[in-house]
């Protein structure tokens, strides 16, 4: 059943754009997701906790910004990956969507 409703999900924007601001736990740390990206499949997480040193466009350290990942949804053929496994929802299951 969590199977067909991931599937919903990943195939409905409206739905997956309901998960930004929501916080998880991705590979036992917090983070918040912060957008999507539907068009390539991408769903981007931040971090409070941690910092990375950004660079300029010439490669020189410039600033610190929030850890980020950018992860794949869903593959090619539009089926949730298995990056699903690995996040938690901190404030509730996907059913509560």
């Amino acid at each position: 059943m969590i199977d067909s409703i991931l599937q919903k999900m990943i195939e409905d924007i409206e739905a997956l754009s309901r998960l930004i601001g929501r916080r998880v736990r991705y590979l036992g740390e917090e983070y918040e997701v912060c957008d999507l990206l539907p068009e390539e499949g991408l769903i981007i997480l931040s971090a409070d906790f941690s910092s990375d040193v950004q660079e300029d466009s010439y490669g020189r350290p410039n600033r610190l910004v929030p850890k980020r990942h950018s992860l794949k949804f869903r593959d090619v053929e539009g089926h949730p990956t298995a990056i699903w496994e690995d996040i938690a929802f901190l404030d509730g299951p996907l059913l509560n969507l």
